[in-house]
């Protein structure tokens, strides 16, 4: 079944990577201008992290599938990525309570012999923003489907007219070369501007 046309024009990062960005780098409590603007808990940048965006512009090319996807997994399936890794690793990626409302907007895992062993989540939107995540297994890194799984969910993001970015920390090659391959662009926290590669 195809799924119907995005009503949201696309965003360009040439176009709104400043205005949103802005919104997360700032400093909690003032927005461009000098007005303030509540942002939420955890998107302003710590002093090691850098701010990645992607669009359809600088996505990548899709990398060939190895894996069975699945969108939404269930939290029975869930538990099996989450004894392969360390609880600090798990934590950002752990399903809310039932009674809570859903924290991620969409959940998209690679499975290997019916085990989910990479899984990248979008979080809500704020405004057009939404936060990307990406977790593999120890056993299955360097393989592809961290990519695969990435790749998927920026894909979704754009089509809902949605800006996918992730916040990287200098030091994780990992994380910054599996952005690099996705097509991510670090934005500049000095200029306001775009870098093409981290």
């Amino acid at each position: 079944m195809s799924r119907p046309p995005s009503l949201r024009t696309p965003i360009a990062l040439a176009e709104r990577t400043i205005a949103e960005a802005l919104r997360i780098l700032a400093p909690r409590g003032v927005a461009a201008g000098g007005r303030l603007a509540p942002l939420p808990a955890g998107d302003v940048l710590g002093a090691n992290e850098m701010l990645a965006m992607v669009d359809a512009q600088t996505l990548t090319a899709e990398p060939h599938a190895n894996a069975v996807l699945v969108y939404g997994p269930a939290p029975m399936l869930l538990e099996t990525l989450r004894f392969d890794v360390s609880p600090e690793e798990w934590r950002p990626f752990a399903p809310p309570p039932e009674r809570e409302a859903p924290a991620d907007r969409l959940r998209v895992g690679a499975l290997r012999g019916g085990v989910l062993v990479a899984l990248a989540t979008a979080g809500a939107p704020i405004g057009r923003l939404s936060r990307l995540r990406v977790l593999v297994s120890p056993a299955f890194r360097h393989i592809g489907l961290g990519h695969l799984v990435l790749h998927r969910t920026v894909q979704a993001l754009l089509r809902d007219g949605l800006l996918p970015y992730a916040t990287l920390v200098s030091t994780d090659l990992g994380a910054r070369a599996l952005a690099r391959a996705v097509g991510f662009v670090n934005v500049s926290r000095a200029f306001g501007g775009l870098t093409p590669a981290f």
